[in-house]
Protein backbone atom coordinates (compact mmCIF):
# COMPACT_ATOMS: atom_id res chain seq x y z
CA UNK A 1 0.00 0.00 0.00
CA UNK A 2 0.84 3.74 -0.49
CA UNK A 3 1.74 6.17 1.85
CA UNK A 4 -0.48 8.63 1.87
CA UNK A 5 1.31 11.83 2.63
CA UNK A 6 -2.03 13.79 3.14
CA UNK A 7 -2.50 11.96 6.16
CA UNK A 8 0.81 12.81 7.59
CA UNK A 9 0.71 16.09 6.08
CA UNK A 10 -1.62 18.01 4.09
CA UNK A 11 0.43 20.98 3.55
CA UNK A 12 3.06 18.82 1.70
CA UNK A 13 2.80 20.44 -1.97
CA UNK A 14 5.95 18.56 -3.68
CA UNK A 15 7.16 15.67 -3.59
CA UNK A 16 9.39 12.71 -5.52
CA UNK A 17 7.68 9.44 -6.35
CA UNK A 18 8.21 6.19 -8.10
CA UNK A 19 5.10 4.86 -10.73
CA UNK A 20 3.97 1.60 -9.23
CA UNK A 21 1.55 0.69 -11.63
CA UNK A 22 0.10 2.13 -15.06
CA UNK A 23 -3.50 0.96 -16.53
CA UNK A 24 -4.93 2.52 -19.78
CA UNK A 25 -8.53 2.42 -19.60
CA UNK A 26 -11.53 4.23 -21.68
CA UNK A 27 -8.56 6.32 -23.43
CA UNK A 28 -7.20 7.40 -20.17
CA UNK A 29 -3.90 6.40 -18.09
CA UNK A 30 -4.48 5.52 -14.51
CA UNK A 31 -1.24 5.78 -12.54
CA UNK A 32 -0.54 4.18 -9.13
CA UNK A 33 2.24 5.58 -7.25
CA UNK A 34 4.55 4.80 -4.53
CA UNK A 35 3.75 7.92 -2.51
CA UNK A 36 1.14 10.12 -2.93
CA UNK A 37 -0.05 13.24 -1.26
CA UNK A 38 -3.44 13.93 -3.71
CA UNK A 39 -6.38 12.97 -2.02
CA UNK A 40 -8.48 11.09 -3.61
CA UNK A 41 -11.86 12.32 -2.38
CA UNK A 42 -14.11 11.11 -0.22
CA UNK A 43 -15.83 12.31 3.58
CA UNK A 44 -17.49 14.96 1.41
CA UNK A 45 -14.27 16.62 -0.08
CA UNK A 46 -13.25 16.36 -3.66
CA UNK A 47 -10.45 14.98 -4.81
CA UNK A 48 -7.20 17.16 -5.61
CA UNK A 49 -5.62 18.18 -8.34
CA UNK A 50 -1.82 18.92 -9.89
CA UNK A 51 0.40 17.39 -11.61
CA UNK A 52 2.77 14.32 -12.16
CA UNK A 53 5.64 15.19 -14.08
CA UNK A 54 3.93 18.27 -15.53
CA UNK A 55 0.89 15.77 -17.18
CA UNK A 56 -2.03 17.71 -15.48
CA UNK A 57 -4.21 15.30 -13.34
CA UNK A 58 -7.74 14.89 -14.10
CA UNK A 59 -9.24 12.96 -11.03
CA UNK A 60 -7.65 11.09 -8.53
CA UNK A 61 -9.96 8.30 -6.89
CA UNK A 62 -9.70 5.39 -4.25
CA UNK A 63 -10.30 1.51 -5.71
CA UNK A 64 -9.57 -1.96 -3.73
CA UNK A 65 -7.48 0.24 -1.23
CA UNK A 66 -5.61 1.48 -3.88
CA UNK A 67 -5.20 5.52 -5.22
CA UNK A 68 -5.39 5.76 -8.95
CA UNK A 69 -4.35 9.54 -10.26
CA UNK A 70 -5.78 9.88 -13.95
CA UNK A 71 -3.52 11.47 -16.37
CA UNK A 72 -4.33 12.10 -20.36
CA UNK A 73 -0.98 10.54 -21.36
CA UNK A 74 1.36 7.97 -19.37
CA UNK A 75 4.86 10.00 -17.66
CA UNK A 76 7.59 8.71 -19.20
CA UNK A 77 9.61 8.44 -16.19
CA UNK A 78 9.97 5.66 -13.40
CA UNK A 79 10.68 7.92 -10.53
CA UNK A 80 8.22 11.23 -11.17
CA UNK A 81 7.84 14.80 -9.76
CA UNK A 82 4.08 15.38 -8.40
CA UNK A 83 2.71 18.61 -7.58
CA UNK A 84 -0.45 19.73 -5.95
CA UNK A 85 -2.52 22.78 -7.09
CA UNK A 86 -2.12 23.92 -3.02
CA UNK A 87 -4.51 27.24 -4.04
CA UNK A 88 -7.37 24.60 -4.53
CA UNK A 89 -6.64 22.33 -1.84
CA UNK A 90 -5.71 24.81 0.94
CA UNK A 91 -9.66 26.25 -0.08
CA UNK A 92 -10.73 23.20 0.67
CA UNK A 93 -8.97 22.44 3.84
CA UNK A 94 -10.65 25.78 5.04
CA UNK A 95 -14.08 25.29 3.46
CA UNK A 96 -13.99 21.36 5.06
CA UNK A 97 -12.42 22.55 8.90
CA UNK A 98 -14.80 24.93 8.76
CA UNK A 99 -17.64 22.35 8.31
CA UNK A 100 -15.87 20.65 11.01
CA UNK A 101 -16.29 23.54 13.27
CA UNK A 102 -20.00 25.09 12.15
CA UNK A 103 -21.12 21.19 12.61
CA UNK A 104 -19.69 20.86 16.12
CA UNK A 105 -21.34 24.41 17.46
CA UNK A 106 -24.89 22.85 15.88
CA UNK A 107 -25.08 19.95 17.69
CA UNK A 108 -22.91 21.34 20.83
CA UNK A 109 -25.64 24.19 21.18
CA UNK A 110 -28.97 23.32 20.02
CA UNK A 111 -28.44 19.34 19.36
CA UNK A 112 -28.57 18.82 15.29
CA UNK A 113 -26.66 16.80 13.80
CA UNK A 114 -25.21 16.72 10.25
CA UNK A 115 -26.53 14.42 8.21
CA UNK A 116 -24.51 15.27 5.07
CA UNK A 117 -22.14 17.55 3.77
CA UNK A 118 -21.78 19.13 0.10
CA UNK A 119 -18.44 20.63 -0.97
CA UNK A 120 -18.55 22.05 -4.30
CA UNK A 121 -16.09 24.10 -6.68
CA UNK A 122 -18.28 27.11 -5.39
CA UNK A 123 -21.10 25.98 -2.92
CA UNK A 124 -20.30 24.43 0.63
CA UNK A 125 -23.95 22.92 2.16
CA UNK A 126 -24.42 20.45 5.12
CA UNK A 127 -27.70 19.15 5.94
CA UNK A 128 -29.01 19.56 9.85
CA UNK A 129 -31.55 17.69 11.33
CA UNK A 130 -33.72 20.96 12.03
CA UNK A 131 -37.14 21.37 10.86
CA UNK A 132 -36.29 25.07 10.45
CA UNK A 133 -33.41 27.23 11.47
CA UNK A 134 -34.50 30.59 12.43
CA UNK A 135 -32.38 33.66 11.01
CA UNK A 136 -31.30 34.65 14.37
CA UNK A 137 -29.91 31.43 15.59
CA UNK A 138 -27.99 31.21 12.27
CA UNK A 139 -26.63 34.66 13.17
CA UNK A 140 -26.05 33.06 16.59
CA UNK A 141 -24.48 30.22 15.49
CA UNK A 142 -22.09 32.17 13.11
CA UNK A 143 -20.84 33.90 15.87
CA UNK A 144 -20.12 31.10 18.05
CA UNK A 145 -17.76 29.85 14.97
CA UNK A 146 -16.06 33.11 14.07
CA UNK A 147 -15.13 33.72 17.90
CA UNK A 148 -13.67 29.91 17.79
CA UNK A 149 -11.50 30.69 14.29
CA UNK A 150 -10.36 33.92 15.93
CA UNK A 151 -9.35 32.01 19.06
CA UNK A 152 -6.70 30.49 16.80
CA UNK A 153 -7.36 26.53 18.46
CA UNK A 154 -5.45 23.82 17.70
CA UNK A 155 -6.69 21.03 14.53
CA UNK A 156 -5.44 17.91 15.34
CA UNK A 157 -6.17 14.63 13.51
CA UNK A 158 -5.57 10.88 15.55
CA UNK A 159 -4.94 7.82 13.88
CA UNK A 160 -7.37 5.00 16.07
CA UNK A 161 -7.21 1.66 16.00
CA UNK A 162 -10.51 -0.09 16.57
CA UNK A 163 -11.58 -0.74 19.92
CA UNK A 164 -10.21 2.83 20.86
CA UNK A 165 -12.84 4.73 19.85
CA UNK A 166 -14.55 5.16 23.02
CA UNK A 167 -11.79 7.58 24.62
CA UNK A 168 -13.41 10.36 22.24
CA UNK A 169 -16.12 12.40 22.41
CA UNK A 170 -17.26 11.70 19.41
CA UNK A 171 -20.00 13.20 17.24
CA UNK A 172 -20.93 11.02 15.36
CA UNK A 173 -19.47 7.05 15.24
CA UNK A 174 -17.39 5.33 12.56
CA UNK A 175 -18.78 4.09 9.49
CA UNK A 176 -16.58 0.91 10.02
CA UNK A 177 -14.47 -1.17 12.43
CA UNK A 178 -11.29 -0.47 11.07
CA UNK A 179 -8.02 2.25 11.46
CA UNK A 180 -9.72 5.51 11.42
CA UNK A 181 -8.30 9.27 11.53
CA UNK A 182 -10.41 11.18 14.02
CA UNK A 183 -9.93 15.00 13.82
CA UNK A 184 -9.95 17.05 17.04
CA UNK A 185 -10.50 20.53 17.19
CA UNK A 186 -9.36 21.38 20.53
CA UNK A 187 -11.65 19.49 22.70
CA UNK A 188 -14.72 21.32 21.34
CA UNK A 189 -15.38 18.48 18.26
CA UNK A 190 -14.02 14.99 17.96
CA UNK A 191 -14.74 13.46 14.00
CA UNK A 192 -13.84 10.61 12.24
CA UNK A 193 -13.09 12.02 8.85
CA UNK A 194 -10.47 11.52 6.47
CA UNK A 195 -10.20 14.53 4.65
CA UNK A 196 -7.42 17.48 4.64
CA UNK A 197 -7.56 20.35 7.23
CA UNK A 198 -5.65 23.13 8.73
CA UNK A 199 -3.48 23.10 11.72
CA UNK A 200 -5.30 25.89 13.56
CA UNK A 201 -8.74 27.38 13.08
CA UNK A 202 -7.35 30.76 12.21
CA UNK A 203 -6.25 29.93 9.03
CA UNK A 204 -10.25 29.17 8.39
CA UNK A 205 -10.27 32.92 8.23
CA UNK A 206 -13.80 33.59 8.60
CA UNK A 207 -17.20 31.69 8.05
CA UNK A 208 -20.34 33.09 6.73
CA UNK A 209 -23.77 31.43 6.65
CA UNK A 210 -25.49 32.10 3.65
CA UNK A 211 -28.69 30.92 3.43
CA UNK A 212 -30.97 28.18 4.63
CA UNK A 213 -33.80 26.61 2.94
CA UNK A 214 -36.06 23.57 4.11
CA UNK A 215 -34.93 19.90 2.53
CA UNK A 216 -38.15 17.95 4.65
CA UNK A 217 -37.71 17.13 7.80
CA UNK A 218 -34.14 18.92 7.57
CA UNK A 219 -32.15 22.03 6.92
CA UNK A 220 -29.69 22.21 4.15
CA UNK A 221 -27.40 25.66 5.64
CA UNK A 222 -25.53 27.34 2.65
CA UNK A 223 -21.64 28.60 3.66
CA UNK A 224 -18.45 30.00 2.84
CA UNK A 225 -14.93 29.97 4.50
CA UNK A 226 -11.93 31.66 4.02
CA UNK A 227 -11.51 33.13 0.73
CA UNK A 228 -14.58 31.84 -0.55
CA UNK A 229 -16.13 34.46 2.09
CA UNK A 230 -13.94 37.34 1.20
CA UNK A 231 -14.93 37.17 -2.44
CA UNK A 232 -18.49 36.76 -1.66
CA UNK A 233 -17.95 39.84 0.73
CA UNK A 234 -16.13 41.56 -2.03
CA UNK A 235 -18.57 40.47 -4.64
CA UNK A 236 -21.89 42.07 -2.50
CA UNK A 237 -19.73 45.18 -1.57
CA UNK A 238 -19.25 45.97 -5.32
CA UNK A 239 -23.13 45.63 -5.13
CA UNK A 240 -23.80 47.56 -2.47
CA UNK A 241 -21.56 50.34 -3.61
CA UNK A 242 -23.10 50.65 -6.69
CA UNK A 243 -26.25 50.86 -5.35
CA UNK A 244 -25.33 53.64 -3.33
CA UNK A 245 -24.00 55.71 -5.97
CA UNK A 246 -26.86 55.49 -7.99
CA UNK A 247 -29.58 56.22 -5.11
CA UNK A 248 -27.00 59.29 -4.03
CA UNK A 249 -27.24 57.59 -0.45
CA UNK A 250 -25.35 56.22 2.42
CA UNK A 251 -24.97 52.34 2.26
CA UNK A 252 -26.76 52.49 5.41
CA UNK A 253 -29.91 53.70 3.60
CA UNK A 254 -29.58 51.41 0.01
CA UNK A 255 -32.51 48.83 1.20
CA UNK A 256 -34.71 51.73 2.61
CA UNK A 257 -34.25 53.73 -0.68
CA UNK A 258 -34.80 50.79 -2.67
CA UNK A 259 -38.07 49.94 -1.37
CA UNK A 260 -39.10 53.55 -1.78
CA UNK A 261 -38.23 53.76 -5.35
CA UNK A 262 -39.89 50.17 -5.72
CA UNK A 263 -43.29 51.47 -4.12
CA UNK A 264 -43.14 54.47 -6.79
CA UNK A 265 -42.73 52.33 -9.56
CA UNK A 266 -45.44 50.34 -8.38
CA UNK A 267 -47.79 53.17 -8.72
CA UNK A 268 -46.62 54.12 -11.27
CA UNK A 269 -47.32 51.18 -13.31
CA UNK A 270 -50.29 50.96 -11.81
CA UNK A 271 -50.88 54.73 -13.58
CA UNK A 272 -49.62 53.19 -16.64
CA UNK A 273 -51.68 50.26 -16.43
CA UNK A 274 -55.14 51.94 -16.17
CA UNK A 275 -54.20 54.61 -18.73
CA UNK A 276 -52.86 51.43 -21.32
CA UNK A 277 -56.32 49.64 -20.70
CA UNK A 278 -57.94 52.95 -21.64
CA UNK A 279 -55.97 53.48 -24.82
CA UNK A 280 -56.72 49.77 -25.44
CA UNK A 281 -60.45 49.92 -25.42
CA UNK A 282 -60.30 52.97 -27.06
CA UNK A 283 -58.74 50.89 -30.06
CA UNK A 284 -60.74 48.25 -30.80
CA UNK A 285 -63.94 50.84 -30.65
CA UNK A 286 -61.80 52.02 -33.72
CA UNK A 287 -61.60 48.68 -35.31
CA UNK A 288 -65.03 47.67 -34.43
CA UNK A 289 -66.28 50.51 -36.15
CA UNK A 290 -63.77 50.25 -38.89
CA UNK A 291 -64.39 46.61 -39.37
CA UNK A 292 -65.54 45.67 -43.23
CA UNK A 293 -66.62 42.10 -42.00
CA UNK A 294 -66.89 40.34 -38.59
CA UNK A 295 -63.19 38.84 -39.60
CA UNK A 296 -60.68 40.35 -37.89
CA UNK A 297 -57.14 40.00 -38.12
CA UNK A 298 -53.86 41.88 -36.90
CA UNK A 299 -50.16 41.28 -36.18
CA UNK A 300 -48.60 43.55 -33.60
CA UNK A 301 -44.63 44.42 -33.78
CA UNK A 302 -45.14 46.43 -30.55
CA UNK A 303 -47.86 44.77 -28.29
CA UNK A 304 -47.14 41.91 -25.58
CA UNK A 305 -49.50 39.30 -25.03
CA UNK A 306 -50.56 41.02 -21.99
CA UNK A 307 -51.81 43.74 -24.54
CA UNK A 308 -53.32 42.03 -27.41
CA UNK A 309 -55.37 39.90 -24.24
CA UNK A 310 -56.98 43.11 -22.84
CA UNK A 311 -57.36 44.34 -26.64
CA UNK A 312 -59.40 40.88 -27.70
CA UNK A 313 -61.57 41.23 -24.33
CA UNK A 314 -62.38 45.04 -25.23
CA UNK A 315 -63.03 43.84 -29.05
CA UNK A 316 -65.36 41.36 -28.34
CA UNK A 317 -67.82 43.76 -26.09
CA UNK A 318 -67.79 45.36 -29.54
CA UNK A 319 -70.19 42.84 -31.49
CA UNK A 320 -70.17 39.45 -32.92
CA UNK A 321 -66.82 38.78 -34.83
CA UNK A 322 -64.13 36.38 -35.20
CA UNK A 323 -60.63 37.45 -34.32
CA UNK A 324 -57.46 37.00 -34.82
CA UNK A 325 -54.81 38.77 -32.48
CA UNK A 326 -50.91 37.84 -32.49
CA UNK A 327 -47.61 39.24 -30.62
CA UNK A 328 -44.69 39.22 -32.63
CA UNK A 329 -42.51 39.52 -29.47
CA UNK A 330 -43.64 37.12 -27.82
CA UNK A 331 -44.17 34.77 -30.97
CA UNK A 332 -48.06 34.30 -29.15
CA UNK A 333 -51.41 34.11 -30.82
CA UNK A 334 -55.04 34.78 -29.78
CA UNK A 335 -58.07 32.95 -31.76
CA UNK A 336 -61.58 33.93 -30.29
CA UNK A 337 -64.98 34.84 -31.05
CA UNK A 338 -68.20 36.67 -29.57
CA UNK A 339 -72.10 35.77 -30.18
CA UNK A 340 -73.17 32.79 -31.61
CA UNK A 341 -70.60 32.14 -34.67
CA UNK A 342 -70.88 28.58 -35.57
CA UNK A 343 -66.75 27.99 -34.90
CA UNK A 344 -65.26 26.62 -31.93
CA UNK A 345 -62.06 28.44 -31.43
CA UNK A 346 -60.25 25.43 -29.56
CA UNK A 347 -61.19 22.21 -31.24
CA UNK A 348 -59.51 23.93 -34.27
CA UNK A 349 -56.40 24.82 -32.11
CA UNK A 350 -56.22 21.11 -31.07
CA UNK A 351 -57.22 19.68 -34.95
CA UNK A 352 -54.31 21.71 -36.81
CA UNK A 353 -51.19 23.34 -34.03
CA UNK A 354 -49.33 20.60 -34.09
CA UNK A 355 -48.60 20.68 -38.02
CA UNK A 356 -46.98 23.95 -37.26
CA UNK A 357 -44.74 23.04 -34.54
CA UNK A 358 -47.20 25.44 -32.11
CA UNK A 359 -48.59 24.37 -28.16
CA UNK A 360 -52.13 25.55 -26.82
CA UNK A 361 -55.41 25.29 -26.50
CA UNK A 362 -58.74 26.60 -25.02
CA UNK A 363 -62.23 26.68 -25.42
CA UNK A 364 -65.27 27.24 -27.22
CA UNK A 365 -64.55 31.08 -27.74
CA UNK A 366 -61.12 31.78 -26.73
CA UNK A 367 -57.99 30.01 -27.44
CA UNK A 368 -54.39 31.08 -27.87
CA UNK A 369 -51.01 29.30 -28.92
CA UNK A 370 -47.60 29.94 -28.70
CA UNK A 371 -44.57 29.31 -31.12
CA UNK A 372 -40.43 28.74 -30.80
CA UNK A 373 -40.27 29.82 -34.39
CA UNK A 374 -41.73 32.99 -35.86
CA UNK A 375 -42.48 31.34 -38.98
CA UNK A 376 -44.63 29.11 -38.07
CA UNK A 377 -46.37 31.66 -36.06
CA UNK A 378 -46.66 33.58 -39.63
CA UNK A 379 -47.70 30.37 -41.43
CA UNK A 380 -50.47 29.44 -38.94
CA UNK A 381 -51.59 32.69 -39.07
CA UNK A 382 -51.94 33.13 -42.99
CA UNK A 383 -53.74 29.03 -42.48
CA UNK A 384 -55.93 30.22 -39.60
CA UNK A 385 -57.26 33.04 -41.75
CA UNK A 386 -57.78 31.30 -45.36
CA UNK A 387 -59.77 29.10 -42.81
CA UNK A 388 -62.23 31.44 -41.73
CA UNK A 389 -62.63 33.30 -44.93
CA UNK A 390 -63.73 30.47 -46.38
CA UNK A 391 -66.13 29.51 -43.57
Amino acid sequence: MERRLYCESPYTKEWQADVKDIIQKDGKFLVELDDTAFYPGGGGQPSDRGTIDGIAIEDVYEDNGKIYHILSEPPKNKNVKCLIDFVRRFDLMQQHTGQHLLSAILFNEYQWKTSSFHLGEDEVSIDVTAPDIPADLARAAEDMVNDHIYRDLEVKTHIVKPGETDQFRLRKMPPVAETISIVEICDIDFSPCCGTHVARTGEIGIIKILKTEKRGKETRVYFKCGKRALHNFQRDHDIVSRLSKMYRSEESDVISRAEAYAEQLGNTQKELSVAKEKLLGLEAKEMAASAGSPFIHRSYENKSFDDISKLMKSLLKEGDFIIILSSIPDRRLLFAKSGNIDINCGNILKEHLEEFNGKGGGGDKWANAGFKDMEDLKKFETFLGEMILKK
